[in-house]
């Protein structure tokens, strides 16, 4: 692999090493009668019980989304699993799979405590939970070079993004029926961060010209990570005698609070009639980092010249003179510590209405939709559900959804009323396999809870 690959490889995933996830509920279960957390999905929910969480396991969520599937990378050549940087794969064939923008995004949440109660005129929540979340966007244009390789072709590579950022979350919930105005409900929830750590690096311009008789490229890319301790290893060019970052120096790791931050959700439902109209603004808030350690080209860094044509046999003195030339564009300035850096929560807007079938009033059905208010990372899924409770402590819900990740389908299920409660479910079920367990479907995650109804 040649030196630019090798350099835009390492930059554009330094950070994943660090990379968490982002917290999310069970959507298919946003209607169910029987679900006690969705409640953090739009604070204006309550529960017909109060319930304790099992320490741990009262709240547990693990997914992935992504835009892209696995397919789109991994191909089958001659009865082999291949890259799709085979030479066998078409870059035609690659490319048209691929978005212009390819997101992924990881989620992982732990409740640790949650508690629920009636009382103070509504209904209320105590919630302690450690989320992680990370997201990063790949254009397609980097895959093109990592495809095509050096040739006569432009590349603007920019907007190749990485974040990333764990803390715990202190989250306070009370809700109400407001008398005034009948079959309203409003609800808010105050969250109190504690950050851990996060990382982020950003190419806020790549722009690569390599063409037969002149190469022009021009580079701005920085890399941040905010966690206790870390510094940056750095070494020195033998060449040009620049010093550059090397690594991530971990021997005074202090894995704690880095920090504070604050956030709140807002919601409400209103009954009429069969319908039940809803609305939630969830994860308004920020998060401040301390101890915040950058390395960065510090600005734009350009690079021109027409002696890189290197012929076959070619070597030494050449080559050695090409890739000093081309430093500046990957190697990264230590900056040091910069203090406080501040990132929004991955905030998101929720509108539903649910529909009670008046033939069965235990069956319901609802549709909802969860759109992403970040710019960096925009989404919006629709999913429509159907709900039941046959009978009390016995529900399920079972949802088909279509947006910015393609279509699926989930379930929910809640056994248990007073004295025990379990959850397990699946907004995106849908998982394939290949002959060699390979997975062909890029949207997956898991919901389970045990809780106590008292």
């Amino acid at each position: 692999m040649n030196i630019i690959n090798k350099k835009l490889i390492a930059l554009s995933f330094a950070a994943a090493s660090v990379m968490g996830a982002s917290a999310q509920e069970a959507a298919t279960g946003y209607f169910m009668e029987n679900y006690n957390m969705k409640w953090q999905m739009n604070p204006a929910f309550g529960n017909r019980n109060g319930y304790v969480g099992l320490p741990g396991l009262g709240n547990l969520n693990v997914g992935v989304n992504a835009n892209i599937s696995p397919t789109d990378l991994i191909y089958t050549s001659g009865n082999k699993t291949v890259l799709f940087t085979n030479p066998n794969i078409s870059a035609q064939e690659v490319l048209g799979n691929l978005k212009d923008v390819n997101r992924i995004s990881e989620n992982v949440g732990v409740g640790v405590i949650q508690v629920g109660f009636k009382g103070f005129g509504g209904y209320n929540n105590i919630a302690i939970n450690v989320k992680e979340n990370a997201s990063f966007a790949l254009p397609k244009s980097i895959f093109s070079l990592l495809k095509e390789g050096i040739g006569n072709k432009h590349y603007d590579i920019k907007d190749l993004n990485v974040k990333a950022a764990a803390y715990a979350e202190i989250a306070l919930n009370h809700s109400r029926d407001i008398k005034q105005v009948p079959g309203l409900r409003a609800g808010v929830s105050l969250k109190f961060l504690l950050p851990v750590g996060f990382a982020e690096a950003n190419f806020n311009e790549l722009d690569l010209i390599l063409g037969d008789n002149n190469w022009q490229a021009k580079a701005n890319a920085n890399l941040r990570i905010g966690l206790g301790g870390i510094k940056y290893d750095t070494k020195e060019n033998d060449r040009t005698h620049n010093k550059y970052v090397s690594g991530v120096n971990t021997d005074d790791l202090k894995v704690g609070v880095n920090g504070f931050g604050f956030g709140v959700d807002l919601g409400a439902s209103y009954k009429w009639q069969d319908f039940d109209f809803s609305l939630a603004f969830t994860d308004l808030g920020v998060l401040s980092f301390n101890s915040v350690q950058e390395a960065s080209t510090n600005g734009t860094k350009s690079f021109e010249t027409a002696d890189h044509v290197i012929g076959i046999g070619d070597h030494g003195d050449s080559w050695d003179k090409l890739v000093d030339d081309l430093s500046p564009l990957y190697e990264l300035h230590d900056n040091g510590d910069i203090g406080h850096t501040s990132m929004a929560l991955l905030g998101k807007m929720r509108a539903g209405v649910d529909y009670t079938f008046p033939l069965y009033k235990k069956l319901h059905f609802g549709l909802m939709n969860t759109t992403s208010l970040s710019s960096m990372f925009p989404s919006t899924e629709f999913r429509l559900s159907a709900n039941v409770e046959p009978v009390k402590g016995v529900a399920v819900s079972v949802s088909g959804a279509a947006g910015t990740y393609g279509a699926n389908y989930g379930f929910l299920l809640s056994l248990g009323n007073k004295g025990f409660n379990f959850l397990l479910g699946m907004d995106y079920a849908a998982l394939k396999l290949d002959k060699n367990s390979y997975p062909l479907t890029s949207n997956f995650d898991v919901h389970m809870g045990i809780n106590f109804p008292f």
